[in-house]
């Protein structure tokens, strides 16, 4: 083997074997789908997590719990599992699979923070736990926590006998549906987190905010722009690279981009899912050779 042989394959060692850049993902579809779409680009070690469906996560401080849990360093109770995953379950530690992350990549996609119990809730698992079982009495439910004050008792009380009917009420379905409360987060208080992230692991992370898109009569959906916007100043405050998908959906177009020609405003359209995994590996390559994202 001569010198460029032996670097070569002492270079692809370090990148995991094939020269493919080593990528862990916290965030929606929207990132996780685009990077399964690019195997011959990254080695996306999201698939050694064990789970029957991917785990999406929104907010901050549930990519925080996630890690935690992933490294050993926190636990959640067996009951409350469900109320921030789906199908996965805090078991066995696997801080190997951190370590072995040459780039994080994160999409926060929401300054909404759920919590109860002392732990970070899903909003998806949230509603599959409490909202959809109970049906009119759920909805009613959550139209108070989601305005971010507390349900009545007697809306509670429906919620509790709706659970009832639908399947058993646990303990803990008590307790959430008292203690559930909503915190619309500060940019600062986004940046704060990202920061914590970044205490946690030994690799660049890079931020990835939700999809601006533009209603029937092209104007941008306001509320997306401000969140998409706290987003990026939170990742500039904590010194962190910043990919916009504005970058590459409004080159290409938004009916193009997103599903059922560009009026779902959440996923990317299915033959489109490669074009964006490939965006945010040309990102991850640019910060990694020190360029501005």
């Amino acid at each position: 083997m001569n010198a460029v042989s032996l670097l070569t394959t002492l270079w692809r060692r370090s990148r995991g074997g094939d020269g493919r850049l080593r990528v862990f993902a916290l965030g929606s579809c929207r990132v996780h789908d685009p990077l399964a779409a690019v195997p011959g680009d990254v080695d996306y070690l999201n698939r050694h997590v064990k789970s029957r469906t991917p785990i999406y996560l929104h907010d901050v401080h549930e990519m925080i719990q996630f890690l935690g849990l992933l490294a050993g360093t926190t636990s959640m109770p067996a009951g409350t599992a469900p109320f921030a995953f789906r199908d996965w379950r805090p078991g066995r530690a696997m801080p190997r699979l951190l370590g072995d992350a040459e780039r994080l990549v994160i999409e926060v996609c929401t300054d909404k923070h759920y919590a109860a119990m002392g732990h970070t809730l899903n909003i998806n698992e949230i509603h599959r736990q409490l909202v959809a079982p109970a049906g009119e009495a759920g909805e009613a439910w959550w139209n108070d926590v989601h305005r971010g004050q507390p349900a009545p008792n007697d809306v509670i009380e429906a919620v509790e006998a709706a659970l009832r009917r639908s399947r058993a009420l646990t303990e803990t379905d008590r307790h959430m549906l008292r203690e559930i409360r909503l915190v619309t987060l500060s940019s600062e208080a986004i940046a704060e987190g990202m920061a914590r992230l970044r205490s946690m692991v030994a690799c660049p992370i890079l931020v990835v905010p939700h999809v601006a898109v533009r209603l029937a009569d092209g104007r941008p959906l306001g509320e997306r722009i401000e969140h998409i916007d706290k987003t990026i100043a939170a990742a500039r405050q904590a010194g962190l690279a910043v990919l916009d998908p504005r970058r590459f959906v409004e080159r290409d177009g938004q009916q193009r981009a997103l599903a059922d020609e560009g009026t779902d405003f959440h996923h990317y359209a299915a033959d489109y899912l490669p074009v964006a995994g490939r965006e945010i590996v040309r990102s991850l390559r640019e910060q990694g050779a020190g360029q501005r994202v």
